[in-house]
């Protein structure tokens, strides 16, 4: 048996809670057949927590044998806390037992600006390109000099879809056994995602690979899910584990995670989960509601909005063929105009808005100016990939040409990596014309993530943004610093 803990902060659904006084453990027992008892401790002594959810295995009853050794997962609240507080949570079952030390959030955005709130970008993590730990390595750095305060995971955590040459058995029981071995793998560690996890309260949010390639649409890729007896039968059990493994409890599938820190406001979209295949939406009717609420609020209330998704808002509509054999966009879903008008009335009632994002294997930092009042409207930060995937014969040819570019003097760090993209010259041209007018302030190719550090400036925020090249060799991954992005009351 094996146990690990890993916090998670508390949505903040309404506007009397504070984030600092509360704080979430996900706990997983692994290599089990039932779930243990577990006694809790908060700095040594003994104490009975709050049960979101209960200790549970992640495969139904139905799909697997009670006899048989796998992942357990429960989520429980401690409340009562002190902001900014270091507290030593452990779990202890007979013998076996683990611990972790975490920071609970500050209930406000710091005022001493020699301590910014740091906040960790991560996304399109794959485990079996990160062989020498490289990730973790880098984390451990952070923690060293920078310590998260908050860590994102925009998705991508876990490649269900791959290898591609894998024999997927078109089985929900035999699908649910191997997606829980590749969640394992990610969680359990050594190594995979266990220093991103345990580095600070953490949040997920899904992109396609939660599922698989341009989910929930088929692809072409994926020979189960040409027929949509083979997509239901993959869901259900992807679903599965994304809920033991992932989903912030108690949400579920499709709802917001919204987080307050005074005076920001980050509102996590999953823009994936609940995707149409007619492509008629996104997100939920609920979802929407609860995205209009949160826009009124920010500007009611004077916060500056950090919208989080699992893809560019800056990304154009694809046409059928490139959607079908790579994914569909956000904007080629029919409630992207009503999702990003909404984002944009933020910045028309005076505050500029701030969205961040992966899923496109490069980083970017971007700007939108609007051109009616020549004010900053929408900043954009991605961060993608922290372990780039495998493309069988592509990977080959991109390597080879990087060999003999080193041959001539030109050796590039970054071989397998696309270099970023420009983003258009216009934010959602379909939507607003040419009022959005945007650039690139910097793109950053290879393996990565992201810090952002946030700290009051007067009456605004400013955010600093930090590239963590993830290479081999030092002098490639020399952090990079951006901006700083200045947030301000328009």
């Amino acid at each position: 048996m094996d146990i690990k803990l890993y916090p998670r902060p508390v949505s903040v659904m309404a506007a009397h809670q504070t984030a600092g006084d509360r704080l979430q453990i996900w706990i997983g027992v692994f290599g089990v057949a039932a779930p243990p008892p577990i006694q809790w401790f908060l700095n040594g002594t003994p104490i009975t927590p709050t049960t979101i959810t209960d200790l549970h295995s992640v495969r139904s009853a139905e799909l697997v044998p009670v006899t048989s050794p796998r992942a357990f997962a429960g989520v429980y609240e401690f409340t009562g806390l002190q902001p900014e507080s270091v507290y030593t949570v452990k779990a202890q079952s007979g013998v076996q037992q683990a611990s972790i030390e975490v920071q609970t959030l500050p209930n406000q955005l710091p005022t001493d600006s020699s301590k910014p709130f740091h906040v960790l970008l991560v996304s399109c993590y794959y485990q079996p390109e990160d062989r020498s730990e490289l990730v973790s390595a880098i984390i451990r750095q952070l923690k060293g000099t920078f310590r998260p305060n908050l860590t994102l995971l925009l998705g991508d955590q876990v490649y269900l879809d791959l290898p591609t040459l894998t024999d997927y058995k078109d089985d929900t029981t035999w699908l649910a056994d191997w997606f829980e071995r590749y969640y394992v793998k990610n969680w359990r560690g050594p190594g995979g995602l266990e220093a991103i996890l345990s580095s600070a309260p953490c949040i997920s949010i899904p992109d396609d690979h939660e599922y698989w390639n341009n989910a929930p649409h088929d692809s072409l890729v994926v020979g189960n899910t040409q027929s949509a007896a083979g997509r239901e039968r993959w869901r259900t059990a992807a679903e599965m584990l994304y809920r033991g493994f992932q989903l912030p409890a108690p949400l579920q599938l499709g709802d917001p995670f919204i987080l307050d820190i005074p005076p920001l406001s980050f509102f996590l979209a999953d823009s994936r989960s609940q995707r149409s295949e007619n492509r008629s939406r996104s997100m939920t009717p609920q979802a929407l509601q609860a995205l209009q609420a949160w826009c009124n609020r920010v500007s009611q209330e004077g916060l500056f909005g950090v919208f989080a998704t699992g893809q560019s808002l800056y990304d154009e509509p694809v046409g059928s063929l490139k959607g079908s054999v790579v994914d569909y966009s956000l904007s080629n879903y029919a409630d992207y105009p009503e999702v990003i008008r909404m984002l944009m009335s933020i910045p028309d009632r005076g505050r500029p808005i701030l969205c961040l994002t992966g899923d496109v294997h490069w980083g970017r930092v971007a700007k939108s100016v609007d051109v009616k009042t020549g004010r900053d409207a929408l900043y954009e930060v991605i961060s993608s990939p922290s372990a780039l995937v495998s493309s069988v014969g592509f990977d080959q040819l991109k390597m080879v040409g990087g060999f003999f570019g080193g041959l001539f003097g030109t050796s590039d760090p970054w071989p397998r990596h696309s270099n970023p993209q420009t983003p258009p010259d216009f934010l959602a041209m379909q939507v607003f014309d040419k009022r959005y007018q945007s650039n690139e302030l910097y793109g950053q190719p290879g393996d990565q993530v992201v810090l952002l550090s946030f700290t009051r400036a007067g009456h605004g925020v400013d955010v600093g943004v930090t590239y963590y090249p993830i290479h081999e060799e030092a002098h490639v991954r020399q952090p990079i610093a951006v901006g700083p992005l200045r947030l301000r009351p328009l």
